[in-house]
């Protein structure tokens, strides 16, 4: 059967399905205590939606997307697009929701969300390869249509980060627009300090369902110990950024719910801007040099199993080739480069020592720390550069790393060639490490137009296997990427966008 067939439209991108937000299961709490509290290692630095540190905007309900995804990554959810329709291989047709308003009462209409888009195409830096080629025109109030390249089935997947935002008030404002952004979502901050603090109350004006929430408070708060207590205190209703060590804590606990959320392939990124870093055989044995299981039976246990290829095992795209671990072959291998054993015990070459940065953060830093006595016991030596989350983004995107435990990790996706091109093809702008293989860039492009389920399968486990071959990316465990935790008071969470913060929150009478 045709992926891409007119039922199997219908169910992936066709004429959308409603959703509607939970009713209440408990009774509400008082007006007065209908406040969120939310602690979050994931502060946006700015409101404006083409910087990379415009962390969170979507998730914490300031801004929107055409569509969501759902939680398995396969369906569609309305959102700005109230309906959509492939209606020839190479054309959308979007009917956006008729009463949307920008925060100015400026509407949400066609030619807002074109201009929109254009202005991501032009200086987004991380959706210039999601959206490339692809032309955005408003053929009615209330109409857009998507025109792309060449055939994309999935195409308004790649649009689920993209938030619609009032181009005409960045003209306007200027600067100022990171910190007084024009968007649609139904919380609008009344106060912003930037990556520190957000207070939002409902937008009157939002086209859909007001939220239950009178406030939202969002802080950051970059140390996990921290927000755990502030959690067990009461002081706090959500923890966004719930790591390995205060899960063990959080679970013991009858005070605390943990939506499911989507498992993850965690990853290590290897700069190919570092000429050391372009040999295969060097990134081998760092790969052989990673000792898995102490990550995974040790480190993230009992949340964690081994990694396969790209995605989280059991799909029906993923591979069961694993990377293995086996430091002897990694030593050999280092041998055979001309990498000798120091007095110190790290290799050197030509009087220059093995010996790499890695960049981390937060939830990674644990495993960091393990990584960082492994390599040494192969005789690589490396050096922690820590920073907060927010800080990582423009330090990838600037490619100003050797090594990264960065959270840009393979998941579940109804858009298998979005993720594999924006890991793997060599023009990518998320291709962090710069790989580049023109096998793998074919192959990709095949993906991208191929209709038939299990033809695309093949392509995605065919790309794995070659990106696995060729040491792309280090896998170390598939885990929950990051859990959330909320108060037992905390009900309404939508089981579809558990990371987020939607109209049907809301908290419980006690």
């Amino acid at each position: 059967m045709n992926y891409f067939s007119r039922a199997a439209l219908a169910a992936l991108a066709g004429a959308c399905v409603t959703f509607a937000c939970p009713a209440f299961a408990q009774e509400a709490a008082p007006a007065d205590e209908q406040v969120l509290h939310l602690v979050t290692a994931n502060m946006p630095r700015s409101l404006d939606p083409i910087n990379i540190d415009a962390q969170r905007i979507i998730n914490n309900g300031f801004a929107e997307p055409l569509v969501h995804a759902s939680l398995d990554g396969a369906k569609l959810i309305p959102a700005l697009a109230k309906s959509w329709e492939l209606v020839e291989p190479t054309l959308w047709r979007i009917e956006l929701q008729p009463n949307a308003k920008f925060w100015s009462g400026a509407p949400v209409d066609a030619s807002a969300v074109q201009a929109s888009f254009e202005r991501h195409q032009a200086e987004n830096k991380r959706a210039a390869s999601i959206l490339r080629g692809a032309t955005f025109k408003a053929v009615g109030p209330t109409t857009l249509e998507i025109r792309t390249e060449q055939p994309d089935p999935a195409f308004l997947f790649k649009t689920v980060t993209i938030a619609v935002h009032n181009v005409a008030r960045v003209k306007e404002l200027g600067d100022r627009y990171a910190l007084e952004a024009d968007l649609s979502g139904y919380f609008k901050p009344s106060e912003f300090v930037p990556g520190e603090l957000v207070v939002a109350e409902p937008f009157d004006g939002y086209w859909g369902d007001q939220p239950k929430l009178r406030r939202l408070e969002a802080r950051f708060v970059v140390d996990p110990q921290t927000r755990y207590l502030a959690m067990q205190s009461g002081e706090a209703d959500m923890d966004a950024n719930v790591q390995f060590e205060q899960r063990r804590a959080y679970i013991r606990s009858k005070d605390f719910k943990f939506p499911a959320v989507n498992a993850s392939n965690w990853n290590i990124w290897m700069n190919y801007r570092n000429p050391l870093l372009q040999d295969v055989k060097l990134r081998e044995a760092i790969s052989l040099g990673t000792d898995r299981n102490e990550i995974v039976d040790g480190v993230m246990a009992p949340f964690a199993t081994h990694s396969t290829g790209h995605f989280p095992a059991g799909l029906p795209y993923s591979i069961e080739t694993r990377q293995e671990t086996d430091p002897a072959r990694a030593m050999a291998l280092l041998d055979e480069l001309g990498w000798k054993p120091g007095a110190d015990g790290i290799r050197e070459k030509d009087g220059k020592r093995l010996e790499f940065s890695v960049l981390t953060y937060g939830w990674w830093q644990t495993v960091a720390i393990a990584l960082e006595a492994q390599w040494r016991r192969i005789g690589v030596a490396t050096k922690l550069h820590v920073v907060e989350p927010t800080a990582s983004n423009q330090i990838m995107l600037d490619g100003a790393f050797d090594i990264a435990t960065y959270c840009s990790c393979g998941t579940a996706t109804g858009d298998l060639n979005g993720q594999l091109s924006s890991f793997y093809r060599s023009d990518a702008v998320q291709n962090w490490q710069r790989y580049a293989s023109p096998a793998v860039d074919a192959l990709i492009d095949r993906l991208r137009t191929e209709a038939d389920t299990e033809k695309r399968f093949a392509l995605a486990r065919e790309i794995q296997e070659k990106v696995m071959a060729d040491t792309a990316l280090i896998y170390v465990a598939n885990a929950e990427l990051i859990g959330i935790a909320h108060a037992a008071r905390v009900a309404g969470v939508d089981a579809e966008r558990p990371r987020d913060i939607t109209p049907s929150m809301y908290i419980a009478a006690e």
